[in-house]
């Protein structure tokens, strides 16, 4: 899966030159909580709803100094400039490694420093439903394999003797070998454990994973 597929394509930005109280009045309206900084045609930096709840705080805590208020302060102030970014050609794999890793909610898209996207958590959790087809009549069920190739193409053969769509196959380090995460588009949970396991296949108990 890429960025580029994933990603929201029609950006709600700002300018450097938008006030905060502006950025704040299009993160309610279009309810999201990072605001792309687009100077001209380049990005120039993220503002975030954090970044102006942090910066309404500080002036409530030096009330009456006659400093700027948000109806004043320009994003460009505020705004952080340096700010990560992905491309449409990473993988979605890379942009969750970074949000989870650097607790950020969203990342923009960029090509050279033009803006062409954001990508979210939201997104991001969109592409694995996709991806897992969780949606809709299915169950799921979880097979031990040895981390051998051939296990698995014979898991595979033997689901498949079983007439019924494999909806998504997901292999995960489990122990020496993998679990393999199984749905299918059937009900009949109980005649598809009956015939892996005459094929030989372990079927793990709750126990296994909680243990």
């Amino acid at each position: 899966m890429y960025v580029g597929r994933r990603m929201t394509r029609n950006v709600i930005t700002v300018s450097p030159e938008d006030t905060l109280t502006r950025a704040a009045a299009l993160m309610k309206e279009h309810r999201v909580h990072h605001l792309p900084v687009v100077a001209g045609d380049e990005f120039a930096g993220i503002v975030t709803d954090t970044d102006i709840r942090n910066f309404t705080l500080g002036l409530t805590s030096v009330k009456g100094s006659g400093g700027n208020d948000a109806r004043g302060t320009a994003v460009g102030e505020f705004m952080t400039r340096e700010a990560v970014t992905v491309g449409p050609w990473d993988t979605v794999e890379d942009a969750l490694l970074v949000l989870h890793h650097r607790r950020f909610g969203a990342l923009p898209v960029v090509e050279g420093r033009r803006l062409v996207g954001i990508i979210s958590k939201a997104d991001i959790l969109a592409a694995f439903i996709d991806t897992l087809c969780i949606e809709g009549i299915g169950v799921r069920i979880e097979v031990l394999v040895p981390r051998e190739a051939n296990a698995v193409v014979r898991l595979i053969r033997t689901v498949g003797e079983l007439e019924v769509e494999m909806k998504s196959l997901v292999l995960s380090p489990f122990r020496d070998g993998f679990v393999a995460f199984l749905r299918l588009s059937t009900i009949d949970v109980a005649t598809v454990r009956e015939k892996l396991h005459k094929a030989g296949f372990q079927i793990p108990d709750l126990s296994d994973f909680l243990g």
